[in-house]
């Protein structure tokens, strides 16, 4: 029993299928690449071997790479504004260097936020 003619079809249909599908993986990794860039600013590299599996694992490292560093600037700035809040809430007079370094601790987690949104 040999192989049909349909059968034939079926694998070649079934192939152009799978290209296809690869095509816009492949361009779908492109444009969530383009868009970690511009608004995050972190550029994955780029694959030594131009494989879909390659580059969604440099793309999902990006995309790691930029929550994780959102989130340890959004933590300090947490951090430092409730140092400052429980500083802030003493008299004047019971306020000493402690309050000032809780002001430029916050200032600075300010400001790297303020860095990073740029």
């Amino acid at each position: 029993m040999g192989i049909t003619p349909k059968a034939i079809q079926d694998l070649l249909d079934e192939l152009e299928a799978s290209r296809a599908s690869r095509k816009r993986a492949w361009e779908l990794l492109q444009e969530i690449r383009w868009v970690l860039k511009d608004v995050t600013g972190v550029e994955a590299p780029l694959p030594a071997k131009k494989t879909i599996d390659l580059e969604g694992r440099l793309v999902k490292d990006g995309v790691r790479k930029a929550l994780e560093d959102r989130q340890k600037v959004i933590s300090e700035l947490l951090d430092a504004i409730r140092g400052y809040r429980k500083l802030a809430d003493q008299p004047l007079t019971l306020r000493g260097s402690e309050y000032a370094q809780a002001v430029q601790t916050l200032n600075r987690a300010i400001d790297r936020a303020d860095r990073f949104l740029r």
